[in-house]
């Protein structure tokens, strides 16, 4: 038999006779204002070699005028190199990084989506952009990186890479906050790659 945790508002936990947590999956408490969501993106061409430490290739911010949240949960990045670079050198490293005051501009525009199309309402995150250059970043300021990884260098038989951040509690954004793909060094003279993101949040 079960042993069941009643609260307020009925049943709350389940245990079993071993006093087991019993775990069962359901559809997530979606707040009444905000919801889960989900944006991707891509290159439109290769990344350039040589590209400059700093370069910001992809950006996400929450509205300044936001009354909300916004948690991140996870950052998915898929990386492949189309030119190799030479033996020994050194790859390029992507990072994750906050930023505020200022949008990055340029490039192209992506719509996020609401996981559950009949819960939550609109994001307060309304604008993501990518590139394959550079992102223009007038008055933005930057802030810490969150997280990195290298690209693969060496080889063009080198398989599709990923990077999955998937922090252990969610990071959180304030109104005017932003996250975005930024290089951390300077690329290889001759490397060249591809690259697509999926990020994951939810607001409340």
């Amino acid at each position: 038999m079960s042993v069941q945790v009643v609260g307020n508002g009925g049943v709350i936990l389940d245990v079993d006779e071993a006093r087991n947590l019993q775990v069962f999956e359901s559809i997530p408490g979606y707040p009444a204002a905000g919801g889960f969501y989900t944006v991707t993106g891509h290159t439109a061409a290769v990344i350039a070699a040589s590209l400059a430490a700093d370069t910001t290739l992809m950006a996400a911010r929450l509205a300044a005028a936001s009354s909300r949240k916004a948690y991140l949960t996870k950052m998915r990045v898929s990386m492949l190199l189309a030119t190799a670079g030479a033996a020994g050198g050194i790859a390029t490293v992507l990072g994750l990084q906050r930023f505020t005051a200022a949008t990055p501009t340029g490039g192209t525009a992506r719509t996020p989506n609401l996981v559950g199309p009949t819960k939550g309402s609109g994001t307060d995150i309304t604008d993501v952009r990518d590139n394959n250059a550079a992102l223009t970043v007038t008055s933005v300021v930057f802030g810490s990186i969150i997280g990195s990884s290298s690209v693969p260098n060496g080889s063009t038989n080198v398989a599709p890479f990923e990077w999955i951040f998937e922090p252990y509690a969610p990071i959180e954004l304030s109104a005017g906050d932003g996250v975005c793909l930024r290089t951390r060094n300077a690329g290889p003279a001759t490397a060249t790659w591809l690259f697509s993101y999926n990020m994951h949040w939810f607001e409340r």
